[in-house]
């Protein structure tokens, strides 16, 4: 099996203060998910994939709608995981310390995130058994950066390989691929 990811394009936010309290941090969150996105070029071959799956979320449909001819299926199986404020303050705080405490709440189960690890990761098998089960060897997905990375590790634990930016970037292809073939 071969699947090809790609982070959505990027998105245009407005300008925004740095420093951010709480409520601030969550409204630009939720602004996020709606905001436009700005295209890019993508060297996608729509015969190479057999179909794309792509996140609910705006900016990763206009992504697949943009790069991909054949079938899009979406799912929210594959949205972003959700980032809130880790806690509720008027003190404001840089942006990043808002992004990267909130990562680690999210990894340590805190009832601060919408969304934890565990049910993180019960989406993310969910998803891999949806695909295997598919009846497709191709598989392009449009989802979203953090997303990217929790799914990768659990490829590579099934032996898939390829190879992740630490950051990814948006609007390009990583491909990964498995050397087991699924059989009837």
């Amino acid at each position: 099996m071969k699947i090809g990811l790609v982070r959505h394009f990027k998105v245009f936010t407005p300008p925004r203060n740095s420093k951010l309290n709480s409520a601030e941090f969550n409204d630009n969150m939720s602004g996020y998910d709606i905001y436009p996105v700005k295209p890019n070029k993508v060297n996608i071959d729509s015969g190479e994939w057999d179909v794309c799956y792509a996140s609910t979320l705006s900016r990763a449909q206009t992504t697949a709608k943009t790069i991909y001819n054949g079938e899009i299926i979406s799912t929210p199986l594959i949205v972003e995981v959700p980032l809130s404020a880790f806690i509720v303050t008027n003190t404001r705080l840089h942006y990043m310390v808002w992004q990267i405490v909130g990562r680690v709440a999210w990894l340590f189960s805190c009832k601060s995130q919408k969304e934890v690890k565990p049910q993180t990761l019960l989406r993310i098998n969910e998803f891999i058994k949806l695909i295997e089960n598919s009846g497709y060897q191709n598989i392009l997905m449009v989802t979203h950066g953090f997303f990217m990375k929790v799914f990768v590790r659990e490829l590579k634990k099934r032996g898939f390989k390829g190879d992740l930016d630490f950051s990814p970037k948006n609007g390009k292809l990583y491909r990964f691929c498995s050397n087991t073939v699924k059989t009837s």
